[in-house]
């Protein structure tokens, strides 16, 4: 005899109560080392991942009461399992099949190409880091191996809700800003991160950074989301090709390119 859905709601809700007990002692071992731990970067890391445990504990014994309660208003007795009715014979004469209609084809709508970036090349050869980034930065935590940035585009400016503004791969010469969007995730407050911006092969040392993710003002940009980074040299933008080198760690996540063109 089958059990009725009650008996099977209240054990599936007494499983998830136990199973909240894992999250609940990863919660309380990230607390522990939030106090403990030696560097700041890693206490800060340690309490952010004690809340998404405890909020998976939380999620779980609330699932566990809804179930509970929803066991109350179900039938305690299994229902009976339906009759199944008895077909007499009527004819021993076979069925006879009624052919189907045949679909006239239709045209199949031919799809539009996608649009390719042309400003972001494949690297043919290994990218190293600029030598500004070679020294290790003080309490710098291991990056995780999903950690990425992906580049979206460059752009002339950024709107109020941080959307591009006029984006594209060449601009004019002059003393304005360039945008380049990007998306993250699997990222952590105190991996290393660096920006390296060339023109040909020659380093701007002045729009490039090497600095440790969400630990600079106003770029606590957390885990995972969309943001973006921008330069306006002193003397302008000059004519030629740009370069963009994005980098975690030393893992190249990126290579763009973009150009001023002439006056």
């Amino acid at each position: 005899m089958t059990a009725p859905p009650s008996v099977w709601l209240r054990w599936i809700a007494y499983t998830l109560l136990l199973a909240s007990a894992i999250p609940a002692g990863l919660t309380v071992y990230q607390l522990v080392k939030a106090r403990r731990a030696p560097y700041y970067a890693l206490r800060r890391a340690a309490l952010k991942r004690s809340r998404h445990w405890i909020l998976a504990a939380l999620a779980l014994q609330a699932l566990a009461v809804l179930l509970l309660i929803a066991g109350l208003y179900l039938p305690a007795v299994a229902p009976a399992p339906p009759l199944t009715p008895t077909i007499s014979p009527t004819s021993t004469r076979a069925p006879t099949r009624t052919p189907r209609p045949t679909r006239t084809p239709t045209t199949t709508p031919t799809r539009r190409p996608t649009a390719t970036p042309p400003f972001i090349p494949t690297p043919t050869q290994p990218v190293a880091l600029p030598e500004t980034a070679l020294s290790p930065l003080p309490s710098a935590v291991p990056a995780g191996e999903d950690a990425r940035i992906s580049v979206i585009t460059f752009a002339a400016g950024e709107d109020a809700a941080g959307e591009p503004v006029d984006p594209g791969s060449e601009f004019p010469p002059g003393d304005q800003r360039v945008y380049l969007f990007f998306t993250f995730e699997g990222m952590e407050d105190g991996v290393t991160t660096t920006f390296a911006w060339y023109k040909g092969e020659e380093f701007i040392d002045f729009c490039s950074d090497t600095w440790l993710w969400g630990l600079v003002e106003g770029r606590e940009w957390g885990e995972r989301g969309k943001s973006s980074y921008y330069c306006k040299p002193p003397g302008g933008w000059e004519p030629g090709t740009y370069e963009i080198r994005v980098f975690i760690e030393d893992r190249l996540q990126g290579v763009a390119q973009f150009a001023i063109g002439e006056e």
